[in-house]
């Protein structure tokens, strides 16, 4: 940025004289996509003008799509991502799986919850985006104002944040009843008490492929074969392939995440959830919903869950707080019209009850109406931070990546040249200090080796920055 012109006009033109500079500057070459441009007081001093002058001008090229700004980092030139392709659907061998991936999958959570660790391979958002103030100062309140705030909860869980659940689901298209809801340890509990309500061992459960290892991890500890569907990277599993699949195998059950699904980051259209919970339901299997993320929208609609598009549907609707208020709380929940005894005898043999104190502040926190506050500001931070991190990864990894593009949640899929393993990246990149989820942990076949998910669900900073420079780095270093 040295070769700015330094020009005298009349005040009125200034700011105009430091966007032409910029731009001049991007369209010569001087400063390329991913760049940091120059801070306002530096360029205050360059240029020769206020500080009010150049702010005015880098607002005006951020809002028409020239630069974009960084949190406690500055204005940067923005990435054009049209130059990289978004990846293409997902071709599995469509036949059931023994799922066997625990040993690896435990060492990369492991190091995902190291807090020294570069956090771009977990899925959890930084206390930096969540009302962690309020939410204490709802806890305090909670516990003062209650004589046994500690003791055991109902084992369905708290009536009162039920009834919020079940006011707050409404959103979805879901009208459901507090009754058919049930509070669980965190999502993951929600699914085990599903999946082992609906299969056993040897039995075949649908899933999305790539899909959430989670999942997987289940199916193994259950003994449940893994039955992976072709999934598009932009709205979500081939509808034709589920019906192959439906048609030749017994499948148990089908686990979707059909709102900005992990680890796509991809939103199934309406159309295409109807003829989803159509088929479902005509077949007679029943459908295991993951919306953990579905109120992170970027749009700010808030998408519809496929249960709510067909009464008929058997449908276990699952969600949870982890990923929106609070990881630690653990509170998560299963909505089913059916199977309520069933899940209950399981709960009471897993857990008999969930987090008494974190219900109640949760009931009290929703009560009060601060979610959906909370919520408008997340999604845009979201949202920057995933459009941060994407112009990082076209500006440093390797030619010929492909990228996803969420419209919510916080999680890209990359898919790198084919020549690059991932889990040996992974390895070199943690070594390093820097954590990612390597693909290989998102299947049960040998598949994804050369594609990664990567969290953005930190605010963007010069050490995010310099990692992801690392990453590109260590990738040309990591073929097989």
């Amino acid at each position: 940025m040295e070769n700015i012109q330094r020009q005298n006009h009349g005040d009125s033109y200034k700011y105009e004289i430091v966007k032409g500079n910029i731009v001049t500057a991007v369209e010569s070459g001087a400063l390329l996509p991913g760049d940091r441009i120059p801070s306002l007081r530096d360029m205050s001093k360059k240029s020769q003008v206020s500080v009010s002058t150049v702010m005015k001008a880098y607002f005006e090229l951020e809002m028409e799509g020239k630069l974009e700004s960084r949190p406690q980092s500055g204005f940067y030139v923005r990435t054009n991502l049209r130059g990289i392709p978004a990846p293409r659907v997902s071709s599995p061998e469509l036949k059931p799986t023994r799922v066997d991936s625990f040993h690896f999958q435990f060492g990369v959570l492991n190091a995902m919850a190291d807090t020294n660790i570069v956090p771009l391979g977990a899925a959890t958002p930084s206390p930096d985006l969540l009302p962690v103030a309020e939410l204490n100062r709802f806890f305090r309140q909670t516990v003062n104002s209650h004589e046994n705030a500690y003791g055991y909860e109902e084992i369905p869980g708290n009536q009162k944040l039920r009834a919020q659940i079940a006011y707050h689901m409404l959103e979805t298209g879901i009208s459901a009843h507090m009754d058919d809801i049930i509070i669980t340890h965190g999502g993951t509990e929600a699914l085990y008490l599903t999946l082992s309500t609906l299969a056993g061992a040897g039995d075949t459960v649908a899933v999305e492929s790539p899909c959430y290892f989670g999942y997987l991890h289940i199916l193994e500890t259950l003994g449940i074969y893994a039955l992976e569907i072709p999934t598009n990277p932009e709205t979500g599993v081939d509808v034709d392939a589920l019906r192959q699949a439906i048609d030749k195998y017994k499948i148990k059950a089908c686990i979707l995440q059909p709102n900005f699904n992990n680890p796509f980051g991809c939103l199934t259209p309406d159309d295409k959830k109807l003829e989803i919970a159509d088929l479902l339901s005509s077949r007679n299997v029943p459908l295991i919903e993951d919306d953990i993320v579905g109120d992170l929208s970027f749009s700010g609609v808030r998408p519809h869950a496929i249960t709510s598009l067909n009464s008929k549907i058997d449908s276990f609707y699952i969600s949870s707080f982890s990923k929106m208020l609070a990881p630690g709380f653990r509170i998560g929940w299963i909505y089913a019209r059916n199977y309520r005894d069933e899940l209950l005898k399981r709960k009471m043999a897993v857990s008999i009850n969930t987090n008494r104190p974190a219900q109640l502040t949760l009931s009290a926190y929703l009560s009060a109406g601060r979610y959906s506050k909370h919520l408008k500001n997340y999604a845009a931070r979201c949202k920057k931070q995933v459009g941060f991190i994407s112009a990082a990864v076209a500006k440093y990894f390797p030619k010929h990546t492909q990228l996803t593009r969420p419209d919510g949640g916080f999680l890209l899929w990359a898919v790198l040249p084919e020549k690059i393993n991932t889990d040996i990246l992974y390895s070199k990149a943690l070594a390093e200090g820097i954590g990612i989820a390597p693909g290989s942990i998102f299947t049960s076949q040998n598949r994804y080796r050369n594609c990664v998910r990567l969290s953005c669900a930190h605010p963007y900073s010069d050490k995010i920055d310099l990692s992801l420079q690392r990453l590109g780095e260590l990738a040309e270093e990591s073929s097989d």
